[in-house]
């Protein structure tokens, strides 16, 4: 494979360095380089021949060592490449994961899970629902795949009883990754493709706040979640199987000494962060700022030491910081824009941008990493017409979230797939059909209530 990527690598530069790419394209010198990095990189990102920060790391050097030199009079400082890896998009993501590593360590995940599972008395149909609704909520907030482990190892005492083919099994191994899938589209920090798109439009000088987002967002993953439910019924829990006296246990040994004082403050400190950022409108502090609250009170009162600090993703930060540096790169040469005019994407309404987008987003997202996919699509649309970013970008954003198809679309997939079980053209029915109906959700009632809200403007006249 590395010999692949060199061998890629060598066709993608070959062009430039005979200014092919400018006759092919019509582009400038500082376009050409910019589109030979875009190239490499998203090589890199989709077959990750290198780890992703470190792929991460290479975006930052190749434009320090070769574009900026080769750019000319104009080049911008090298400050506006190096602030992308500390952003306001980065801190909004680092108190993410620090409020995910509080939820897990004072076992807020497993009392919320312990507290719905245990009230669904006896169906396994509103099992089925509960488990989806708790995963979703959790996904919200902490890292999907992270999700998908806690949930799946709260009930795997339950599947060690059921056969590799019994259809509640199954349709569990399909409901919480699924789940999380959906659930990371709720918040702005739910996912990695939101916080990147988050930090696109933030660059641009646009934004959708943290309680807009929840607004459009949070319908759309309830009514996607109780179809997934629905259809899980039809496909696995026949009539006999509706209700059943099966036992199972959850047990929650490793946080039982924790102090009700200690779990109480998490509590108050994150319902605080979660406010801060639903109430933007009214305080008007960046999001990123709020995110630092968590950070310092956590750290600063000890309730997490230097271990939890260490063992936060730094590697995912890099990878986002990455992302939103090659984005800059496609503003500040004029690459996004070239492309956008060179397509005519810019002569279209904002509800084909929104649909185009979304589809797209979701098609690649079926095969590529939906992170990849997001920075692949989004500084494409920040070349557009300033009124046409917003619904081109919330469509891209989303849209590389809800493709659930394969084994490989998504880690939660690719984790309850190897419970075993369950088979791949199975995994391709139910998340074809799920992936549908929540591109269809996203686009009735998201695209609805975004419209309503004033963001977009989907009028047909």
């Amino acid at each position: 494979m590395i010999r692949v990527a060199i061998l890629f690598s060598s066709l993608a530069l070959l062009p430039s360095i005979f200014g092919w790419y400018q006759i092919w394209f019509g582009i400038n010198k500082p376009q050409e380089i910019n589109l030979s990095i875009a190239l490499i990189i998203s090589f890199l990102w989709v077959t990750e021949v290198l780890p992703l920060y470190v792929t991460g790391f290479l975006v930052l050097f190749l434009e320090l060592v070769w574009l900026l030199p080769a750019w000319g009079e104009g080049a911008p400082k090298t400050i506006v490449f190096l602030s992308c890896y500390f952003s306001e998009t980065i801190l909004l993501f680092l108190g993410g994961f620090v409020i995910s590593s509080a939820i897990s360590k004072f076992g807020l995940d497993v009392s919320i899970a312990q507290f719905v599972i245990k009230k669904s008395k006896g169906s396994l149909v509103f099992l089925l629902l509960s488990l989806g609704f708790a995963t979703a909520f959790l996904s919200a907030w902490m890292n999907n795949t992270a999700t998908a482990a806690m949930m799946l190892g709260l009930v795997s005492s339950m599947m060690k009883h059921l056969d590799l083919s019994h259809p509640f099994r199954k349709a569990i191994l399909f409901m919480i990754p699924f789940s999380a899938n959906l659930g990371g589209i709720s918040t702005p920090v739910g996912t990695l493709p939101n916080v990147i798109g988050v930090g696109y439009l933030q660059e641009k000088g646009l934004s959708i706040g943290f309680l807009p987002w929840m607004a459009f967002a949070i319908p759309v993953c309830f009514l996607s979640v109780l179809c997934l439910g629905l259809l899980l019924r039809k496909f696995y829990l026949t009539q006999s199987l509706q209700t059943t006296d099966l036992k199972f246990f959850i047990g929650n040994p490793e946080h039982s000494n924790i102090p009700r004082k200690e779990r109480f403050i998490a509590i108050l400190i994150i319902t605080i962060t979660i406010f801060g950022w639903i109430s933007f409108d009214w305080h008007g502090i960046p999001n990123g700022t709020i995110a630092l609250l968590p950070i310092i009170l956590f750290f600063g009162f000890q309730l997490l030491d230097l271990k939890d600090f260490r063992s936060l993703s730094w590697d995912v930060l890099i990878l986002m910081g990455g992302g939103i540096a090659l984005g800059k790169a496609f503003e500040e040469t004029g690459l996004a824009k070239h492309f956008v005019t060179l397509f005519m994407l810019g002569e279209s309404s904002q509800l084909v941008l929104f649909l185009f987008f979304s589809i797209l987003s979701l098609f690649m997202s079926c095969f590529l990493s939906n992170t990849s996919v997001a920075n692949l699509i989004l500084p494409i649309t920040m070349g557009l017409p300033e009124y046409l970013i917003l619904p081109a970008a919330i469509g891209a954003t989303i849209g590389a979230s809800l493709a659930m198809p394969l084994p490989v679309s998504t880690p939660p997939n690719a984790l309850a797939f190897s419970y075993g079980g369950i088979r791949s053209w199975e995994m391709f029915k139910v998340g074809s059909i799920i992936s549908i109906l929540a591109w269809f959700w996203f686009m009735l009632v998201g695209g609805g209530i975004l419209h309503l809200m004033g963001v977009v403007d989907f009028s047909f006249f």
